[in-house]
């Protein structure tokens, strides 16, 4: 997956996640806020009806009277809780209430169309009990959170009726319903649901833009590498950049200008070498100063891209860096290889022309050998090969190069593991009347009968297309071959294709320390 789509997507995911994190924090505050704002209101309609009902008139009407709704005094407080029901444009009742125990009421004037008086009623909800109580008994206006009860589900704002004496004869009460309050929150949560529906496309075109404004730079450079190393060496257009992702263009374009003046000098070169063929020895010297340049030429831009790739990723951090990673990774890959490959076009140069200046030291083979499978040891691991070298002999030290033996192995075993998908590669030292046998066989994809008679030549690959599925540029074999005939030693292959390939290093008798070495 492309790094400014992954950005995209946790640009959207983060966005989101803030938008249902504060939903979660508001949407309750605005229902305690709104069951707030509704409580004192119907708090302060309770006391203005209190006090606008006369105390002494109303303690004296008879509410244990089925007929009291008939009384004077009745119908005129019942006028008045009417009349500012209907200036405050209440849609729920108004109506007083008679404490008869702590668990029962009595209703007293009511506002609504039917008369009637004397009706009790159970107590039946905590909350509208203590309301009901305190202003009966502690002169305490108040209002209810939402309480459910046998006639629906409320919130009740409670003042206390009093008496020319002070004293507390009654309470009235003023409900609304808690269903109009649910009603105006489903409201408010349908209208944010649709915000955050038209919200959505405008976060994902935010975050790719600007997933493209950082990953765009990285993209960038990637390009160039891979075109370089695929041997396009044209102009690439100027980039606006700053800090280390200007240096990684100008390290790139480095790159880019120095390829070119070695191509113009190879070529220079050449012509130079068709024209004094009887000038081999300062041909040589110039070969080879040519190659340490070309060397050191492509390893410094190729070292300061690396070095500025580890800088890079200081500019990022948690799952950014990983992402950035990813793309720093692949450049980091591409440019080791193409070191790599530099490293074997000299060697092989050089022990193609005779140039290199090989020097014979006593070499414990043993050491060396099992020193460089245990570099394959996790490679082994990933790809579940079991390795195998229970048929080493202890062959004790040789006479030889130790850098082309370790270079001529390591081609070997590394073939071995590269192109070993299953089974074991099973490593062997054996001793003989002629020499030691240094064999590595393994079980992997094998070589043709038809490949044989071109396997040492260099650039040369079985499978040649760009689509191979392994890498490499032909060279191995090719090195490994040279460096064993600079050593004196032959270098033997036998392979049956999709079923192995046993390589078989063979140190003549006159190389052992114990022969001719003392």
């Amino acid at each position: 997956m492309k790094l400014w789509l992954k950005l995209t997507i946790l640009f959207t995911v983060i966005i989101n996640l803030v938008i249902q994190l504060t939903l979660i924090i508001i949407l309750p505050n605005i229902k305690e806020n709104s069951y707030q704002l509704i409580g004192e209101k119907l708090k302060s309609i309770a006391v203005a009806a209190s006090i606008s009902i006369n105390g002494d008139e109303y303690q004296n009407i008879n509410f244990d009277d089925s007929l009291a709704y008939q009384e004077i005094v009745f119908n005129s407080i019942r006028e008045k809780l009417i009349h500012l029901k209907t200036s405050l444009n209440i849609r729920e009742d108004i109506y007083t209430l008679n404490p008869v125990s702590k668990d029962s009421a009595m209703f007293g004037v009511m506002t609504n169309h039917k008369l009637f008086s004397g009706e009790k009623f159970f107590l039946t909800h905590p909350a509208a009990k203590k309301a009901l109580l305190d202003a009966y008994k502690n002169d305490v206006c108040s209002y209810t959170d939402v309480y459910e009860d046998q006639f629906g589900k409320w919130i009740s704002g409670l003042a206390p009726i009093k008496n020319s004496r002070n004293n507390i004869v009654g309470v009235v009460q003023v409900d609304h319903s808690a269903k109009t309050v649910s009603d105006k929150i489903s409201f408010i949560e349908n209208f944010i649901l649709w915000i955050r529906l038209i919200l959505v496309p405008l976060t994902l075109l935010a975050g790719v833009l600007i997933a493209r404004y950082f990953s765009s730079p990285i993209e960038r450079i990637v390009q160039i590498i891979n075109k370089i190393a695929n041997g396009n060496y044209s102009e690439n257009p100027r980039t606006k950049s700053s800090g280390e992702i200007k240096e990684l263009f100008d390290s790139a374009e480095n790159l880019r200008l120095t390829i070119l003046e070695q191509q113009e000098i190879i070529f220079h070169t050449i012509s130079e070498l068709k024209t004094a063929k009887n000038k081999a020895e300062a041909i040589s010297r110039m070969k080879s100063e040519f190659l340490a340049m070309i060397s050191h030429e492509i390893r410094t831009p190729l070292n300061i891209i690396l070095g500025n790739l580890e800088v890079l990723k200081y500019e990022f951090e948690g799952e950014k860096l990983k992402e950035v990673e990813e793309i720093t990774d692949s450049v980091k890959h591409g440019s080791n290889r193409l070191i790599r490959t530099v490293e074997m076009i000299v060697l092989y140069s050089e022990l193609a022309s005779g140039s290199f200046a090989t020097k014979a030291r006593f070499v414990n083979v043993n050491d060396l050998f099992f020193s460089l499978i245990d570099n394959y040891k996790n490679i082994a691991g990933e790809k579940k090969l079991a390795i195998k070298t229970d048929c080493s002999a202890t062959t004790g030290t040789i006479k030889a190069d130790e850098r082309l033996l370790e270079e001529s192995l390591n081609h070997i075993i590394d073939n071995a593991f590269k192109f070993t998908s299953n089974g074991a590669i099973a490593f062997c030292i054996k001793k003989s009347v002629e020499g030691i046998d240094i064999s590595v066989e393994d079980t992997g994809i094998g070589i043709s009968k038809e490949f044989m008679d071109d396997i040492f030549k260099p650039f040369h690959q079985e499978d040649m297309r760009i689509s191979r599925g392994f890498e490499g540029n032909g060279l191995g074999l090719a090195i490994a071959k040279k460096c064993c005939d600079a050593n004196g030693f032959e270098l033997k292959i036998e392979s049956e294709k999709n079923k192995g390939t046993i390589v078989v290093i063979h140190v003549p008798k006159e190389k052992l320390f114990n022969e001719n070495l003392i």
